[in-house]
């Protein structure tokens, strides 16, 4: 008996594809059941009931580990497809009713995590139907995330290269060298050279993130080479190092605000310092923003303009 094409349109199910999509994000038939909230049995029913209507595994378990088939494959590309789809029309009913409601996800780098919550949060409050997902990563897990279209907007330290995208400028992230108030250079009251933090312990970050890329290529140009006493994994571990006066580093500003008012934080006054890196918004070329994603992209605008008034004053008073 010949196979028909639309053998699947008449055998397969929304709901089952849903089921599918989550097992292969999360790797796991219990996973996937939580984050439906679903039992096990009726999730393992449904994949269990698309592999029948397909005609091939979709999954094969190797020891503890779920893993997509080649068939598997080919469907997930598909099934994601189709339920993003559904997403976007069901956006543009409510758009057509005035309403914004649905899921926009946003991935940021990890500098901008210290001001984006906070306006995530006053947002919530306008449209609490909404739900923001947001993932922090650095700049290389961005891009990865960008060429697999996984979310709806970006906010990256400079515009993607060789990928196609839309982006727009948001703000600025100056970079500062900033040291404890109790460090020996934060006492200097005249301008510093670069070279007189040869022998200081250097704070870095870790490989991959933007900020040590552009600090590397600036010490490289100026012939510096910096004490590097510890390499740290995020803005986070970077901030905890300068509270307890492991060193000095180069550091977002808005990552420090909080410390640098209190003056636990100093920016230190060092030649061919501040930096001025910029936030960027991106998407996908030709993405479909939902109104959701639009307004959101919106109140995202306004803080940055915020962050940049106040990020002014404290440069000015420096």
């Amino acid at each position: 008996m010949p196979y028909r094409a639309d053998h699947l349109v008449r055998h397969a199910t929304l709901r089952q594809l849903q089921v599918f999509v989550a097992i292969a994000r999360e790797g796991s038939f219990s996973k996937a059941a939580e984050r439906l909230h679903l039992t096990q049995p009726t999730v393992s029913m449904q994949v269990k009931k698309l592999s029948e209507a397909v005609g091939e595994p979709l999954f094969e378990q190797i020891g503890r580990k779920v893993y997509l088939t080649e068939v598997g494959r080919i469907m997930l590309e598909t099934a994601e497809v189709i339920l993003s789809q559904l997403a976007l029309a069901e956006e543009r009913v409510n758009e057509l009713r005035g309403v914004a409601g649905g899921t926009v996800r946003i991935a940021v780098v990890s500098t901008a995590q210290y001001f984006v919550p906070e306006v995530i949060h006053a947002f919530l409050s306008e449209y609490p139907a909404v739900n923001v997902v947001m993932e922090v990563g650095n700049r290389e897990a961005l891009l990865a995330r960008i060429a697999a279209n996984k979310d709806d907007f970006y906010i990256l330290g400079q515009p993607p290269e060789g990928l196609r995208v839309e982006s727009e400028l948001l703000a600025n992230n100056p970079l500062a060298v900033v040291a404890h108030r109790d460090h020996p250079l934060a006492q200097e009251k005249r301008r510093i050279p670069l070279q007189a933090l040869a022998e200081a312990p250097f704070l870095m970050r870790e490989q991959g993130s933007g900020i040590r890329k552009q600090v590397e290529r600036v010490f490289r140009e100026r012939g510096f080479e910096p004490n590097i006493k510890m390499v740290l994994g995020g803005n986070e571990a970077i901030r905890l190092g300068l509270r307890e006066n492991l060193g000095v580093s180069v550091a977002s500003l808005p990552t420090l605000m909080d410390e640098i008012e209190s003056g636990e934080i100093v920016v230190l006054d060092v030649e061919g310092f501040p930096l001025m890196r910029h936030w960027y918004l991106a998407w996908p070329e030709g993405k479909a923003l939902s109104l959701a994603s639009r307004l959101l992209i919106e109140r995202m605008k306004q803080g940055a303009a915020e962050l940049d008034a106040q990020i002014g004053q404290l440069l000015d008073r420096d």
